[in-house]
């Protein structure tokens, strides 16, 4: 039922660990075999984007090991928002106090990085369960993607400080970061980071696909764009279609909406005409999905966003064809399995590092039996060009510190 790497996993690591395993290399099975191999009968929380859960994979999974070993396992799963409840204080949201019932299980975190910070009322609830679990598995495909700050919450959770503060007054350099006439206290290096590293390396383990897995080529095809009229006059003018982009935020935002609408569509068009193979497009914007929906013509369309949550069911991959699935990168950039497709278009660059990396993996991932070929839209000269440019990095993009060059 297992690969033999993770078999491996399983022999090595602790009752209580990160999975930082890549996207598609098996974490939801390791990790029920991680409960089962240090379980002694308790019930198991599964804690889970609303996605993952509404898609059913984790039902699945037990259920496919319970009949294959002949057992049964008690579990739950809860979506991230459980963790707090409605009620407020201070402005703040109170973490559920139901959670209390959970004490003495062992417990699952599915993509982990949705409790990177351990001050967010989140990461308190997370760090709370986990003080009173048996046991906890992390499991993550980005587990510090953006560095060091990554990892407050597993190094609490862990025990190797007690909370954020510790940890940055040990090892943290410090610089200012300028708004306006204020100066505020940022974060610009780590020091020690030898040591940083061995904590890190003792509660992880961390797998490759393309070293793990046998699995068929990749492409990434950069498809380059002149940048469009309306870009230049909302660089120029801070102001289209009677919104007024006054702010550097609005302005980046503008300026990445309007790019290259037109020939993006144009492409996208013939895209669909010229093939029967599954698409999955990632967007940003409300007006894209509307303005594709329009040009999408003879397919089936399959939608995963902040409103609607469409996927084709499992047991129908292997007939699928000719299909479109627009997935919005905030409520579908992790959690959710793509295999059935092969082509996938990034349509509008995202911001952050951690759901670029997780889109990439949806539809390359183990089960993939067909080659994938990925492609970026990249307007040339172009606020997109400099977003891809920070991806390449492996660093989230910042708006606000482009913009300052640009006026």
């Amino acid at each position: 039922m297992l690969y033999k790497f993770q078999k491996k996993i399983l022999d090595e690591i602790d009752p209580s660990y990160l999975l930082a395993m890549d996207t598609g290399t098996g974490k939801t099975l390791t990790a029920i075999h991680h409960y089962a191999k240090w379980s002694d009968g308790e019930p198991l929380l599964i804690v889970a984007p609303p996605q993952k859960i509404n898609e059913g994979g984790w039902e699945r999974d037990i259920q496919m090991f319970c009949d294959y070993y002949g057992v049964s396992i008690e579990f739950e799963q809860l979506s991230y928002g459980k963790l707090f409840n409605g009620r407020t204080r201070n402005g703040k949201r109170e973490i559920n106090k139901s959670l209390d019932r959970y004490k003495g299980w062992h417990i699952i975190f599915d993509e982990a990085h949705y409790i990177k910070n351990p001050t967010s009322e989140r990461g308190k609830a997370a760090l709370k369960i986990m003080s009173y679990a048996t046991n906890f598995c992390l499991l993550t495909a980005t587990p510090a993607s953006n560095g060091w700050e990554d990892t407050f919450t597993y190094m609490i959770a862990f025990r190797y400080f007690k909370n954020k503060k510790e940890m940055t007054n040990e090892f943290a350099e410090w610089g200012t970061m300028y708004l306006g006439t204020r100066n505020i206290p940022k974060i610009s290096g780590w020091k020690n980071e030898d040591i940083l590293e061995s904590y890190y390396n003792s509660y992880t383990v961390s797998i490759n696909k393309n070293e793990a897995l046998d699995l068929p080529p990749l492409i990434i095809k950069d498809v380059p764009f002149k940048k469009s009229v309306e870009y230049a006059r909302i660089l120029k003018d801070r102001v289209f279609n009677e919104i007024d982009y006054d702010t550097a935020p609005k302005l980046a935002h503008g300026l990445r909406q309007y790019a290259n609408v037109k020939d993006k569509l144009d492409y996208i068009s013939m895209l669909c005409e010229g093939t029967k193979n599954n698409i999955v497009i990632f967007y940003y914007y409300q007006s894209e999905l509307e303005a594709l929906k329009k040009i999408i013509k003879d397919k089936k369309i399959f939608e995963v966003n902040g409103h609607v949550s469409s996927l084709p069911k499992k047991e129908s991959w292997p007939q699928l064809k000719n299909t479109v699935t627009l997935i919005q990168y905030m409520a579908g950039s992790a959690g959710i399995e793509l295999q059935y497709a092969n082509e996938v278009v990034f349509y509008t660059p995202t911001y952050s590092y951690q759901d670029y990396s997780q889109a990439m993996g949806r539809a390359y991932r183990n089960g993939q039996t067909r080659k994938v070929t990925m492609y970026r839209f990249i307007t040339k000269n172009t606020i997109e060009q400099a977003i891809y440019q920070a991806l390449e990095n492996k660093e989230d993009f910042s708006e606000n510190l482009y913009m300052k060059t640009k006026m």
